[in-house]
């Protein structure tokens, strides 16, 4: 009996609290439709267009059903029942759209994967979940304020000017303007009262924790088609439905906390689970047994605590690394830049060269011109006529020197062409190196800023891990500590 009863609290004490998320999912072998007249019938389901289904039962019987004599249609085991989806948006309509919100602005709610079938406005939200609700928020949740509700409980009255980035910002009187962490701070923000939820109508629960509701809905082939708001010509794929059901819709928080009763009916868990009956004995073994499974939650944060710790540490060393890459990329390129403006200079020095040449054979060819003509001159004199032979054989020879040295000055504007052609193709090489430097070191800082940003999401999930396993612990030591009161109440009540 004592094992049994064990059995019945260890379960129930730890991931049953868990109200949200996370939920395997095993399809039923066969569909179940119940009929607004109680009649329960089971086989494979197909949808027809309009308002019909067909059922095929195990016999091979086909069964027409109209929607009009429909109650529901379950299309899951009955050992898994739905859960409320942890992250997503109240309609107010009653409607719950499971999947993170990527963004709020001051006329739309956009999701990451946002359908066009889906138009979600300010004006037709409630509220907005960003995480998992345990049994202690789902109980202190209300709708009487706008505002955001807060990890541990806390809530700050105010109006919600968007959401982006993973950051809520509130507008409130007392505080001003607030920013909030979805991740990590805030649980919730509310925007107003569902004014729809006691509609009648239809309630489809999915595969990841939607519930849907509509006044009316319409069979097609391939699922079910909504066609009123925020809904315009949505198709729910019948792979993804659970439950289909024809009901007033329960206010979303009424169903928190009547799963949360069930496990807990307005006395200790522990209690609930082991009976009125139970002896000290047996409430002794189950708080070793709940004491135990503290350890264990104790072990899980230590080592939630020391990977939080672990990724800072990370997230520090290479957020450092990308930095120092960025800026070793920078002075990179401002060295490039300066070996730019060298070849720069030294291509110019280069057409200088090649003027001041052209200058210089021009000279070179006057000075060749001046030679030849005084040597023809020189030629035409008579042998006999020394004197002037004398004076035009000076000239030949200042002609020549004229002309050796304008070469000689011509060659040497060459050698300087030359040395800055060199120059210039030796700049141009340190160039093409420090281009090759600057690229892979901008390779090396893209494989430095992937890694920062692997870094940080490792870090952000490394939180919520510590965050869960905070919540674990002091769920379970708050429930160890019920425990000891009933033990020293059992005790009391014995010696009485």
């Amino acid at each position: 009996m004592i094992r049994k009863q064990i059995a019945l609290v260890m379960p129930k004490i730890f991931p049953a609290l868990l109200l949200v998320g996370g939920l395997g999912l095993v399809r039923a072998e066969a569909d179940v439709v119940t009929t607004v007249g109680g009649e329960s019938l089971q086989g494979k389901v197909t949808f027809r267009d309009g308002d019909v289904l067909e059922m095929v039962r195990e016999s091979g019987e086909k069964v027409r059903i109209s929607l009009t004599d429909l109650a529901s249609m379950d299309f899951t085991s009955a050992d898994q029942p739905w859960l409320i989806g942890g992250t997503g948006v109240l309609v107010t309509n009653g409607s719950f759209l499971a999947g993170p919100v990527a963004k709020v602005d001051e006329r739309v709610v956009t999701f990451d994967d946002h359908p066009k079938s889906l138009l979600l406005t300010r004006q037709n939200t409630a509220a907005l979940f960003f995480q998992s609700l345990r049994s202690w928020d789902a109980e202190a949740l209300r709708f009487g304020r706008e505002g955001v509700f807060l990890r541990g409980g806390d809530f700050m009255g105010g109006g919600l000017v968007g959401l982006e980035e993973g950051r809520v910002i509130i507008d409130s009187l007392l505080l001003g303007r607030r920013t909030f962490s979805v991740e990590t701070e805030a649980i919730a923000v509310i925007l107003q009262e569902p004014v729809a939820v006691a509609q009648e109508g239809w309630s489809l629960f999915l595969e990841d924790g939607s519930r849907l509701r509509s006044r009316d809905i319409l069979l097609t082939d391939d699922g079910v088609l909504l066609n009123q708001s925020p809904y315009h010509n949505h198709l729910v794929a019948k792979n993804q439905l659970r439950v289909i059901r024809r009901e007033r819709a329960r206010p979303l928080l009424e169903m928190f906390r009547a799963r949360w009763l069930a496990l807990e009916p307005e006395r200790p868990l522990a209690a609930a689970a082991l009976g009125e009956d139970v002896t000290a004995a047996e409430l002794a073994e189950s708080l070793v047994a709940i004491g135990e499974e503290r350890s264990r939650q104790e072990a899980e944060w230590n080592a939630a605590k020391a990977e939080w710790i672990r990724c800072q540490q990370i997230v520090s060393r290479v957020k450092a690394i990308a930095s120092r890459g960025a800026s070793h990329i920078g002075r990179m390129q401002g060295q490039v830049e300066d070996k730019v403006r060298r070849v720069g200079q030294d291509e110019a020095m280069v057409l200088q060269a090649v003027e001041d040449i052209s200058r210089k054979m021009e000279m070179v060819e006057r000075a060749k011109t001046r030679f030849e003509e005084i040597k023809r001159d020189l030629n035409a004199i008579p042998r006999e006529d020394s004197v002037r032979l004398r004076n035009w054989e000076l000239q030949l020879r200042n002609a020549e020197r004229q002309k050796q040295t304008a070469e000689r000055i011509a060659n040497q504007a060459r050698a300087v062409q030359r040395r800055y052609e060199a120059r210039v193709k030796s700049s141009q090489r340190l160039v093409d190196m420090a281009r090759e430097r600057v690229v892979k070191a901008r390779e090396q800082k893209e494989k430095d800023d992937r890694t920062h940003r692997e870094a940080e999401e490792n870090l952000k999930s490394a939180k919520v891990s510590y965050d869960r396993a905070s919540a674990d612990l002091r769920e379970v030591s708050e429930e160890y500590r019920r425990m000891e009161f009933l033990l020293r109440q059992k005790g009391n009540g014995e010696e009485k």
